[in-house]
């Protein structure tokens, strides 16, 4: 999962955010790949020059218009283990972003090269809009993440090993993902909020098409999350 919040103002000196706990539960692409609800941290704040965003992280480097140039790693879970199959590890990205926070919104741009087995690369792009409903705050999402040749064959790709289990081979190319997002955010008291994340992410048939894959067109995945607001 890439999800993104609007951060504080670049180079804060003050722990300014939210940190707590959260689950999150995200459907492999994958067949025979189980899903589950995940315990996990949840992390979105800066403090200084360092910063977290659900699941990226990074420090900034220099002032950039209305944001900054970013050093960015990534969590993302990719990797998998099935029967019969090679075993995928988890990506390790990293790369160079900028999160610009304007008055219409927060635009979003990652590159980030796999230092993982992959050795892809992956590209972000998003838009987020912020809206208050009463005490309530949304954030509605817009996305598209580019992953090239590399990054699909390494995980959806069928090789080696694989063939005695699925064959025929497969070599699919890059692939473009749309996605639409919708970040949830209510006070319960002064200082605690519920968070709520649902996105839809759109597979290209690169993937979807792999002799490996479910076959589904949309990942939707749901985040929940308890933080204390510093």
């Amino acid at each position: 999962m890439a999800t993104l919040a609007l951060a504080g103002a670049a180079g804060a000196a003050d722990l300014s955010g939210d940190v707590g706990i959260g689950a999150v539960r995200s459907p492999h692409d994958i067949r025979g790949v189980r899903t589950s609800t995940d315990p996990m941290p949840y992390l979105n704040f800066t403090w200084g020059p360092v910063f977290a965003r659900i699941d990226t992280f990074g420090v900034q480097l220099a002032p950039l218009g209305d944001g900054a140039l970013e050093l960015v790693g990534q969590y993302r879970g990719d990797g998998y283990r099935v029967s019969g199959l090679r075993r995928r590890d988890d990506a390790i990205p990293l790369g160079l972003g900028t999160l610009q926070v304007t008055p219409v919104g927060a635009f979003g741009l990652n590159v980030l090269g796999d230092l993982g087995p992959s050795g892809g690369l992956i590209v972000q792009a998003r838009y987020l809009a912020r809206f208050r409903l009463g005490r309530t705050t949304l954030f509605p999402e817009l996305g598209l993440e580019f992953e090239d040749a590399a990054y699909v064959r390494y995980y959806a790709g069928v090789s080696g090993s694989d063939l005695a289990t699925v064959g025929p081979a497969y070599r699919p190319g890059a692939a473009l993902n749309p996605h639409l997002g919708l970040l949830v955010e209510t006070p319960l008291t002064d200082r605690i909020e519920l968070h709520a994340y649902w996105r839809a992410q759109f597979l290209d048939d690169a993937i979807r098409r792999s002799p490996l894959s479910t076959g589904d067109r949309v990942r939707s995945t749901v985040l929940l999350g308890l933080a204390y607001r510093f």
